[in-house]
């Protein structure tokens, strides 16, 4: 089996490489097969915080997950005093 056909099985979404979700398989003797998969996503089961949103009131297009929400600041407001290490 060629590379290409291995990257398209692991894929959750066709036609796309790299999309966050889930795959399910099974083994049967020798053979792997894949039975489903799910897209991780506005409205899917897997993540309360669409649900919380919803509730204020805000729709999937309004908000964007980020990678990084916090980032330790270079200066702190106190000049550091309260931060151990």
């Amino acid at each position: 089996m060629s590379s290409e056909r291995i990257l398209e099985e692991q894929t959750v979404m066709e036609g796309s490489d790299n999309y966050p979700g889930a795959v399910t398989y099974k083994r049967e003797g020798d053979r792997i097969i894949r039975l489903n998969a799910s897209i991780f996503g506005p409205g899917d089961l897997y993540c309360p915080t669409w649900n919380l949103l919803a509730m204020a009131g805000m729709v999937p297009e309004s908000w964007t997950p980020q990678y990084s929400y916090w980032q330790r600041p270079r200066k702190l407001d106190d000049g550091g005093e309260n931060v151990l290490g």
